[in-house]
């Protein structure tokens, strides 16, 4: 808990600060506009219970451009009670000062001789906020377009019921993208591009070994860089894009141990005194991409897009450690050399052709067509030295293999699609998808030690058919519209040795306004699948995974004059998961069911009121609760239940209150609080 006079100290003297800052700006903003300005206007506002000012406008008489910009700067005050990590899972909100959403717009006013005619830059979120973003963007009309973006993520995960708490992580994520356009408004333009993602910081996570499990420390450090290049144009009637772009990519994650480990299995011998390991990982990727569409006549719409890509990455990694193995044996080095690589060609091509019939029926096919290789390989030395536990040496052990793995992946689909607008009140469409799938796999392993070696090749060939249909109807008109879609057949799987799922996807959902000031929506949605599966064990019942999905909502929204509006919502959503396991009994095989069950109940009440020209007021309640199994309970021994009951609440009040044409004053309020049924210990509420 991090709430304590001293913070109260803090708070108040930043609040009062902040305060000072925006009477500041205001009086400055005054002086401006009486200096040279033709207008001008300062706010303040605030966002989830925090203080914040100012906003300015100025356009000045003897300038080229005018201007208008705005700044929030807010406090929070926080105060958690019970598990903190878990609140930093969730929400992760600080305390302290914070920059809201801030903006800057320039504008020329005459375009001739300007280097920019707009200059925009934006941002929110930096300092207390888990997220942080800033924007820009200025245009020279008919010479160039730049828009940039950088955008901050702070990522922390630490939960008691998650492998033990020893799968945490506390990293930070930077992205940025900027992209130059030239003569955007030509029939043929240039684009440049650049961006980057890095991601950095600790993270723990857990290491088997020898019938034994470690918690390992590791510090996460990977890094991306993007640069691209392209060329739009229009040429006979054809919109032409292509884009040439270059990916580099490196992994330097390091994982060790800071102190001797016992692991967490009592049983075993087996310990660790030292362990690191080091496996940097670099690549790139150059990708190529075409995109062409045309409309003819007004009858046929013509788009054709192919992309084509070559990924390349290799690796090398030095693991050592010492310690106990089980029998008790003292470890005194095992080492493990490996390095390897492997490349991705990958061509992806789609074409859609639409064709207008009439004014009322329109008919459309799209055929995709993926293919790719994966190629790779690597080679390990392994050198094992041991002494018994009275310290007699043991033989030293070694191993020198090598790998070597071919995947090779194709797939057609084709989607036929028809629809057909009846009268401005009914439309319906229906069509039909097939896919077709070819993978092959192949392996060879070499013992280098011997030249003994061992490999294999299987085909694996899929089809699947599957029929979607839909309608939009207003029984109604103005008053009632229905939105109706559902799709039934077979899903493609990916992964060789399962069957296709069997797959029902239905949706239907209402809009209703009695009146122009109230509507209510009400939407219902089903999802089912059947993956039957192919276990290398003959059982003599199906081995199958059923998942179930249920999801109805309800809401409304009424505003009844200028100064009030409410809505309101529920969502239930119901999930039953069912999946056939394999059991070990008695030295046989035995088969068994592994069950989840969601039961989640999402409701939310908003209300805005604004009694007095200079106070307005909002408040907010949510609640989420999932029950999980609820009273259910299997005696089987070869049944395993899976749930999570929990419960979150977050009221939230605002306050407004308009001190003057210039400045606004918020207050703000918002209450948390996390209840977990089964466990208790990650519980927690927060202001």
């Amino acid at each position: 808990m991090t709430h304590n006079k001293s913070n109260h100290k803090r708070m108040a003297l930043i609040a009062l600060l902040t305060m000072c800052l925006s009477f500041l700006v205001v009086d400055l903003a005054a002086q401006e506009t009486t200096v040279g300005s033709t207008s001008s206007e300062v706010t303040a506002a605030t966002n989830g219970g925090d203080t914040s000012s100012a906003t300015t406008q100025t356009t000045d008489n003897e300038s080229n451009y005018s201007v208008k910009s705005s700044f929030e700067i807010g406090v929070r005050g926080r105060d958690v009670n019970g598990n903190e990590n878990k609140y930093r899972s969730d929400l992760n909100y600080g305390s302290g000062l914070r920059l809201f959403d801030s903006s800057l717009l320039i504008t020329a006013k005459d375009s001739g001789g300007e280097p920019f005619d707009t200059l925009m830059i934006t941002g929110s979120g930096w300092n207390a906020d888990p997220n942080g973003y800033a924007r820009i963007s200025m245009e020279k009309y008919d010479f160039y377009r730049f828009d940039g973006s950088v955008r901050r993520m702070s990522y922390f995960n630490n939960l008691t019921n998650l492998a033990l708490n020893q799968h945490n992580r506390n990293t930070k994520r930077n992205l940025g993208d900027f992209d130059v356009t030239l003569f955007p408004q030509r029939d043929i333009n240039v684009r440049f591009g650049y961006s980057f993602n890095n991601q950095t910081g600790p993270v723990t996570l857990t290491y088997d070994y020898d019938r034994d499990e470690f918690p390992i420390n590791s510090t996460f450090d990977s890094d991306s860089k993007d640069f691209r290049f392209g060329v739009d144009a229009s040429v006979l009637g054809f919109n032409i894009s292509f884009t040439e772009g270059y990916r580099k990519f490196y992994d330097k994650t390091d994982y060790r141990i800071d102190m001797p480990q016992l692991g967490n299995n009592p049983n075993p011998n087996s310990s660790f005194n030292t362990f690191s390991r080091l496996i940097p990982e670099r690549g790139s990727a150059n990708y190529h991409s075409l995109t062409i569409h045309r409309t003819f006549d007004k009858k046929v719409d013509f788009t054709g897009r192919l992309i084509y890509s070559n990924s390349k990455s290799s690796f090398d990694m030095v693991e050592m450690l010492s310690g106990r193995d089980r029998f008790g044996n003292i470890v005194v080095l095992e080492q493990s050399d490996v390095f390897g690589n492997a490349e991705r060609p990958n061509l992806l091509g789609d074409i859609g052709v639409t064709f207008f019939v009439t004014d009322k029926f329109t008919i459309s096919n799209t055929f995709s067509a993926n293919s790719y290789r994966i190629t790779g390989g690597n080679e390990l030395f392994e050198s094992l030295m041991r002494t018994t536990a009275g310290g007699v040496p043991l033989p030293r052990s070694t191993a020198n293999d090598a790998v070597y793995r071919f995947t090779n992946f194709r797939r057609y689909t084709n989607t036929l699609e028809g629809s057909y607008d009846f009268n401005r009140y009914f439309s319906a469409y229906a069509g039909y998808r097939y896919t077709d799938r070819r993978v092959i796999l192949s392996h060879i392993d070499t013992d280098l030690t011997n030249g003994s070696a061992s490999g294999s090749s299987e085909t694996a060939e899929n089809k699947t058919n599957s029929l979607i249909a839909g309608l939009k109807a207003s029984p109604v008109p103005k008053k009632w519209t229905i939105l109706f879609d559902v799709e039934h057949g077979e899903a493609d799987n990916a992964f060789t040795r399962l069957g296709n799922y069997d797959f029902t996807n239905l949706r239907i959902k209402n809009r209703f306004n009695p009146i122009e000031e109230l509507s209510f929506g009400f939407s219902f949605q089903l999802k089912e699948n059947n993956n039957p599966g192919r276990p290398n064990v003959m059982l003599p019942a199906a081995f199958v995974a059923d998942t179930r999905s249920r999801n109805v909502s309800a809401s409304f929204d009424w505003n009844p004059n200028a100064k009030a509006s409410f809505s309101g919502g529920f969502t239930h959503n119901r999930v039953t998961s069912e999946t056939s396991v394999i059991f070990p009994v008695t030295g046989a095989s035995g088969q068994g069911v592994s069950s989840y069950r969601l039961r989640s109940n999402f409701g939310h009440v908003d209300a805005w009121v604004r009694p007095h020209n200079r106070v307005s007021f909002f408040g907010s309640y949510r609640i989420a609760k999932d029950t999980g199994s609820g009273d259910f309970f299997s005696a089987s021994a070869f049944t395993i239940d899976g749930n999570y009951p929990i419960s979150f609440q977050s009221p939230e009040a605002r306050l407004t209150m308009k001190i003057n044409r210039f400045v606004d004053f918020n207050l703000g309020y918002q209450y948390y609080k996390f209840t977990e049924k089964i466990i208790g210990s990650q519980n927690y509420n927060a202001h």
